[in-house]
């Protein structure tokens, strides 16, 4: 049991690595956002972005899960082929469609949820960079599942630092706006995709198999649900604070929601690391001790990472050097909201351990009532918190909806 448990959260610090470099993204441009965007234009673009990933829960409709979880389930390399093979055809034929859609609707979206046209060419170039975000996920998902950790990381590694030379360039040299940030996701994704797909090509074959396709769907479709309410709670709040108060205040919501990424990559990490880890020991003897002990440590390191950043925060954001502070002092009002969301963060990482009964089951449906419980209690929230608490209220919300799913 003790290598079962070092081996679990020595990945997750693999992946988490991995996942400093991705999720780190926005952290580590804030300085340049904050100082180059005003927040009303910050605002416009944390709305298509929201948009962005609550668009994308369709365009994978469940496969990221149903399809890690067959693959790993599949008792040779002939049905991790199919399956493989199969899926990525499938989301490249449809991602293809949807984005064709959103391309031609571009106007009409940007006015819903920016409140004007003018911003439909972001729209335009959301409709690719959807293509790309779907198709490069699931080599990913590949190498993640054969628990190939290093190589994950050192991919995304490299994607991420193509997008950060990309941001700096066009906006700090060439004064572009908002729509830089948009071009440089188009070639890190494009790029990760690529590279990604040529380290898993041993399990690509052109084909698709119906009878895969069909078990795939059958079990997408539920996943499909539970990502749409997670999402949900991630990013409803936005759209309902731009509704009371206005763009600029999005602008300061989102860039201090941000700083809560150190949690949120622990979170990432583990979560990455946890699904193949738990999967393998399906049936083993002795793994709910393991699951316990893993769920223990998961706890002390997590109240960690909470208290020591909810008290260092504030004060960390602020530091001068060369004349960049991470948060721009006009975002500052802000950073009150940062406990929350660590703690929002926390609460959704405990759920994450809870999982394993339902995956063992297959009675996903304790995950879909669970995070619908967390949905609509999110939407209530905020309907009555953000209209007198404004961003605070929206914070607590998202942290109160985590941890009814917990519960």
């Amino acid at each position: 049991m003790p290598s079962q448990i070092q081996k679990i959260f020595s990945d997750a610090i693999i992946y988490t690595i991995g996942s400093v470099f991705n999720r780190l993204l926005p952290f580590l441009l804030l300085p340049i956002y904050t100082l180059y965007f005003p927040p009303a234009e910050y605002g416009i673009f944390s709305l298509v972005y929201s948009f962005w990933f609550f668009v994308s829960v369709f365009y994978l409709y469940g496969m990221e899960t149903a399809f890690q979880k067959l693959f790993l389930e599949a008792g040779d390399e002939g049905t991790k082929k199919k399956i493989y093979s199969s899926t990525l055809i499938l989301i490249f034929s449809t991602s293809v469609i949807f984005s064709i859609i959103i391309y031609f609707l571009s106007d009409f979206i940007s006015a819903k949820i920016t409140g004007s046209t003018s911003n439909g060419y972001l729209i335009r170039l959301l409709a690719f960079i959807l293509l790309a975000d779907s198709l490069y996920r699931f080599p990913m998902i590949l190498i993640n599942s054969i628990q190939r950790s290093k190589l994950y990381s050192f991919l995304n590694s490299i994607a991420v630092v193509l997008n950060v030379a990309i941001n700096i360039i066009l906006i700090v040299f060439y004064k572009q706006g908002i729509e830089a940030i948009f071009y440089s996701y188009l070639v890190s994704y494009t790029f990760l995709f690529i590279i990604s797909f040529f380290s898993t090509t041993k399990y690509f074959a052109l084909g698709i198999q119906s009878a895969t396709v069909k078990h795939l769907l059958k079990n997408a479709h539920l996943f499909l649900y539970y990502g749409i309410f997670l999402i949900s709670i991630d990013l409803i709040d936005r759209f309902i604070l731009e509704y009371f108060k206005g763009s600029a205040e999005v602008g300061i919501y989102s860039a201090s929601y941000r700083i809560g990424i150190v949690m949120n990559l622990v979170i990432t990490g583990f979560k990455v690391a946890w699904t193949p880890f738990f999967m393998n020991l399906k049936g083993e003897e002795g793994n709910k001790e393991i699951f316990s002990k893993v769920f223990t440590y998961f706890c002390y390191g997590g109240l960690v990472v909470f208290l020591l950043f909810s008290l260092l925060a504030d004060d960390l954001v602020k530091i001068n050097i060369a004349g960049f502070t991470l948060l721009n002092e006009k975002y500052w009002s802000g950073l009150v909201i940062i406990p929350y969301i660590l703690l929002a963060y926390l609460f959704s990482g405990l759920y994450l351990n809870l999982n394993v009964a339902s995956f063992f089951q297959n009675k996903i449906k304790y995950l879909i009532i669970s995070s619908a419980a967390g949905c609509v209690s999110n939407i209530a929230l905020n309907f009555i918190l953000i209209p007198r608490y404004s961003i605070i209220g929206a914070a607590i919300a998202t942290m109160l909806s985590y941890m009814i799913m917990f519960v």
